[in-house]
């Protein structure tokens, strides 16, 4: 039967304190626990401080915990076939006082979220090649960078995220750190996928992770995008101020075309061609940046309209998102909707009802367009435009009630009473 002992071996000043492993006869293991003491105020008998001051009760309480985690991992590595030897009880120590730095251990949660982050350029991509975008590197440094803060920087392992680590974590980026629920959504979901990369490559993962799932609050929110009549609105406003009116064209090109704003702002004319030598029909070709698709955008009639005049010139997306909520208050945008707005105060969304102008994003634009378009033109058509790959996807930008569509069943119903 193992056991286990401390003892010293000097009896000058700062005696090491050792810890004696004992596995049966002739197999001994001994080694520094890394902590001293006064051998006067040491008991032989117990193996432990004799307790009178705070500090060296503080001391013995350590041992005792040290003495329980080595008699528990034992068990575990003892079951699996690890090897138990000195180089074996020396880690184990320096793991339980945190004396190593175990970061890149693709065993911890830490270690394989930087084993992605490492091996990003050579990982296959959605799109059937190679390297994930800068911006799943940057959601993967978000998630460890949390991870870390709601540890206190102590390193956990992969098979230690269960069920109540999720729910905790939830809590904690919820109402702690009052994060939105789309955001404490995307954390847990990569978090879950971290974990099953962690599982394909060979590391223990808990048996209740597949139990994590998605849960939902009370935040409830509209999609917001601008309609048609809405549109008109801002086209018929009149705006004095030059960077905003830049911003305007912008926002109603957006609205037709239904691209990123990553790859909206930087459309020029170079952009826009004639289709097939008739003057009247123009398109817009690009290439998408986050999935590299060639597009190709033919401008509707109010399209045609904004850029004839003069193409918009060159704007951040930050400008534009700061630009295009004023050019929608005077334009007078302000129904009453469910929505998030960032506080500036404490960097969070608070959740409530607020006039629409407020919660226009460049967003709103990819949208609008899908939203305006869906059930007057086909889908295929549509997703043909903003690149998505399947209709669930388009769906999901998709700001019709039930009351659209009840109207569009009716017009459906009456088309096919008329054939």
């Amino acid at each position: 039967m193992a056991t286990i002992k401390y003892l010293l071996q000097s009896k000058k000043g700062n005696a090491p304190i050792y810890l004696r492993f004992s596995l049966g006869r002739n197999n001994t293991l001994k080694r520094k626990t890394g902590l001293t003491i006064d051998p006067k105020k040491w008991s032989t008998a117990t193996g432990f401080p004799i307790a009178k001051s705070d500090h060296l009760k503080s001391l013995k309480t350590d041992l005792q915990k040290l003495k329980t985690y080595i008699e528990e991992v034992f068990n575990i590595d003892n079951s699996k076939g690890i090897p138990i030897n000195g180089e074996w009880l020396e880690q184990k120590i320096d793991t339980f006082f945190d004396r190593i730095d175990n970061s890149n251990d693709i065993n911890t949660i830490s270690g394989i979220i930087q084993y992605i982050i490492d091996n990003a350029s050579t990982r296959k991509n959605g799109k059937g090649g190679v390297g994930i975008s800068s911006g799943r590197i940057k959601g993967y440094n978000n998630l460890k960078n949390l991870l870390e803060k709601y540890l206190n920087n102590k390193q956990i392992f992969v098979r230690d995220i269960n069920l109540k680590f999720s729910n905790e974590f939830k809590d904690w980026l919820l109402n702690t750190q009052n994060y939105s629920e789309s955001f404490m959504q995307k954390k847990i979901s990569d978090l879950k996928f971290v974990c099953n990369e962690a599982n394909s490559l060979g590391v223990e993962v808990n048996q209740q992770l597949h139990l994590i799932k998605k849960t939902t609050t009370n935040n409830k929110t509209d999609i917001i995008y601008l309609n048609k009549v809405e549109l008109r609105k801002i086209s018929n406003t009149i705006i004095e101020n030059k960077k905003l009116n830049n911003a305007k064209k912008w926002l109603l090109l957006g609205c037709e075309i239904g691209q990123r704003v990553s790859d909206l702002l930087n459309l020029t004319e170079k952009n826009v061609s004639v289709y097939r030598n008739q003057p009247n029909r123009k398109i817009i070709t690009l290439t998408q940046q986050k999935t590299n698709k060639k597009v190709i955008i033919p401008l509707s009639t109010e399209a045609m309209n904004i850029i004839n005049d003069s193409f918009p010139y060159k704007i951040s997306s930050q400008n534009f998102n700061d630009y295009i909520k004023e050019v929608c208050r005077l334009s007078k945008i302000d129904t009453l909707v469910n929505g998030g707005k960032m506080c500036p105060d404490t960097k969070r969304k608070v959740f409530g009802k607020f006039k629409k102008w407020e919660l226009i994003t460049s967003h709103t634009c990819r949208r609008s367009f899908a939203s305006n378009y869906y059930g007057k033109m086909d889908t295929a058509l549509i997703k043909s435009v903003t690149g998505h790959t399947t209709e669930a996807s388009l769906l999901t930008y998709i700001g019709k009630t039930s009351a659209d569509y009840t109207e569009q069943i009716f017009l459906a119903m009456d088309n096919l009473n008329n054939i």
